[in-house]
C-alpha cells in the first residue's frame, strides 16, 4: 500500500515536471543552436520518502529575483508535502499537509553556494481515530528557517558536499542532512548522514547515495538522486515514521532557463 501510495504521488510529480518543461523550454530562433551556457532563474525540485510504517512524496521550486541560480541574490523558495504513516502497534493511521514560503538570499563563494532562508510553514494532520495522547494532530503555522550548503561546480572538482537544514516551530519540526560524494564524470557516490524529528520524535540515519546528471535537451541537465540506509529511530507508537528499519529516497532536480 506505501509503494501504491507514493508511486502515485510520484507519478503526479513526474506529469507536473513534463508541463513545465514543456511551456517553459527556451525558443531557438532561426532554428539555430541553444547556447552552451543557459542561464537559470528557476529549478524544480521533486522526490520522496519511503520508511518502515510511513510514506511522503514533496515538490518545490527555488526561483532568483535576479533571473540567475547561479549568482548573489534574493531567492523565493516554495515546498509542500503530502504523507501518510501508521501507528507501530496500534491499529491507527495518519494523514497530513504541509507547505511553507520562504525568503532567503544566496551567497557565492568560488565553487560553494549557501543560502538562508525565513519563511511561513503550514501543517495539518489527519487521524483515523482520533487520540489524545499523540500531539501531532490539527493545524499549526509556524515560523521557519533554513539552511542550505552544497558545491556548484562537479567539473572543477571531484569532491562534493552538501548540508541541508530547516526547523520549524510547528509541531517542532526539524532535519538535517549531510552528504560527502566524489564524482565519477556523470555520477557522483558518497556517504550521508540525517537527523529529524518533531513533537512524537526522532531519527538518525546512515547510508549512502548516488546522483546522476541526465541531459534534458536545449543544454539543460536535471539531477537524479538515489539513496538508502538504515534508520534509528525510537520507536515511539504515536511517532511519523521515526522507526527502527531501513529508508529510502529519491530525489530529482530540473532546472528552468532561458
Amino acid at each position: 500500500m506505501a509503494m501504491f501510495r507514493i508511486g502515485c504521488h510520484v507519478a503526479l510529480v513526474v506529469w507536473k515536471l513534463g508541463v513545465c518543461a514543456a511551456l517553459t523550454a527556451p525558443a531557438i530562433a532561426g532554428g539555430g543552436e541553444p547556447t552552451n551556457e543557459p542561464v537559470y532563474r528557476a529549478v524544480i525540485v521533486a522526490g520522496a520518502d519511503i520508511t518502515k510504517n510511513a510514506d511522503e512524496a514533496y515538490s518545490g521550486v527555488y526561483y532568483a529575483f535576479n533571473g540567475d541560480l547561479s549568482r548573489e541574490g534574493f531567492i523565493l523558495r516554495l515546498f509542500g508535502t503530502r504523507g501518510f504513516y501508521d501507528y507501530r502497534t496500534l491499529p491507527n493511521d495518519g494523514n497530513y499537509w504541509q507547505g511553507d514560503v520562504m525568503v532567503g538570499y544566496q551567497w557565492v563563494r568560488g565553487h560553494v553556494d549557501v543560502g538562508v532562508y525565513i519563511g511561513v510553514d503550514y501543517q495539518h494532520y489527519d487521524l483515523a481515530a482520533p487520540d489524545p495522547f499523540n500531539e501531532l494532530q490539527g493545524s499549526e503555522t509556524g515560523f521557519k528557517v533554513a539552511l542550505d550548503i552544497e558545491t556548484n561546480d562537479r567539473n572543477t572538482s571531484p569532491l562534493y558536499f552538501a548540508f541541508n537544514g530547516a526547523y520549524s516551530t510547528a509541531f517542532d519540526t526539524y532535519y538535517a542532512l549531510a552528504r560527502v560524494g566524489r564524482t565519477f564524470g556523470r555520477f557522483t557516490i558518497g556517504p550521508e548522514a540525517w537527523a529529524l524529528g518533531d513533537v512524537t520524535g526522532d531519527a538518525q540515519r546512515l547510508g549512502a547515495f548516488v546522483s546522476m546528471e541526465i541531459p534534458l535537451g536545449y543544454n539543460m541537465t536535471g539531477t537524479l538522486t538515489l539513496s538508502a540506509g538504515h534508520q534509528f529511530g525510537d520507536e515511539a507508537v504515536t511517532s511519523k515514521g521515526f522507526d527502527d528499519g531501513l529508508y529510502g529516497t529519491v530525489n530529482f532536480r530540473m532546472p528552468l532557463g532561458r
